[in-house]
């Protein structure tokens, strides 16, 4: 019986490792996607002023935006569920941003935006809405975490490094949205005549996948500790008795 309640301990700690490392492994394919995107479509979308977005109406484009989102989605909740099963305290509100912000690049991928100066349809406002949730939620989950985090002496190195990203993605976003005044005042934060809300986006999408690495490294570096341990206790239990 004590045998079997450690086998459910151990599997119980690799199941919180296999989820940081799917963590880790979905941010890492939509940061290779998101590069490879800027790199290969620079002619075709600049990535200087040209939204994420706009990948969709380039051929090829569309397929790869779709998998880095919802990879990147995938990611998120991995490391959250990662994060609760290793026992912290996440219920409420940190756990209601980060999966509205997972949904919100769902429905950015499922609703392309309208390839038009207006938008005009369902599916373009249902976009820009999601937009403005991926540009926003992420560094409220981050702030609403990291008290909780806090909590728990095994996640306080991670503390200050998720409320910085947090804090520099916000800062990022309000910079997009002060961009975005152009629109209606010509001239508005453009430099040398140049939208930078293309490059401002990105960076706030950069931010927001740092900060997911760096619950999910956290979480790798708390749960292997005690997947070693419980195997070794294990192994110490099932080992013969000398004479």
């Amino acid at each position: 019986m004590e045998t079997t309640h450690r086998l459910g301990r151990r599997w119980l700690g690799i199941g919180t490792l296999l989820l940081a490392v799917l963590a880790l492994v979905a941010a890492a394919r939509a940061s290779i996607i998101m590069i490879y995107l800027g790199v290969a479509f620079v002619d075709e979308v600049n990535p200087v002023s040209v939204p994420l977005s706009y990948y969709v109406f380039v051929d090829g484009g569309e397929q790869l935006f779709v998998s880095a989102a919802v990879a990147l989605a995938v990611g998120v909740l991995a490391v959250l569920l990662g994060m609760a099963r290793a026992g912290v305290r996440l219920a409420g509100r940190p756990t209601v941003l980060f999966t509205v912000w997972a949904l919100c690049l769902v429905l950015a991928a499922v609703f392309p935006t309208d390839g038009s100066p207006d938008i005009e349809t369902f599916g373009g406002w249902m976009h820009q809405f999601a937009g403005a949730g991926i540009l926003a939620l992420l560094s409220f989950a981050g702030l609403a975490a990291a008290p909780r985090l806090a909590e728990h002496p095994s996640w306080r190195p991670v503390v200050d490094v998720v409320r910085a990203l947090s804090i520099g993605a916000a800062v990022l976003a309000a910079a997009y949205v002060l961009g975005r005044v152009h629109e209606v005042v010509p001239g508005f934060l453009e430099f040398g005549g140049v939208d930078i809300g293309g490059i401002l986006q990105r960076m706030v999408l950069a931010f927001d996948v740092a900060v997911v690495a760096a619950l999910a490294v956290q979480l790798v570096r708390v749960s292997w500790p005690a997947v070693r341990a419980r195997a070794d206790r294990l192994t110490d239990g099932a080992a013969p008795q000398g004479p």
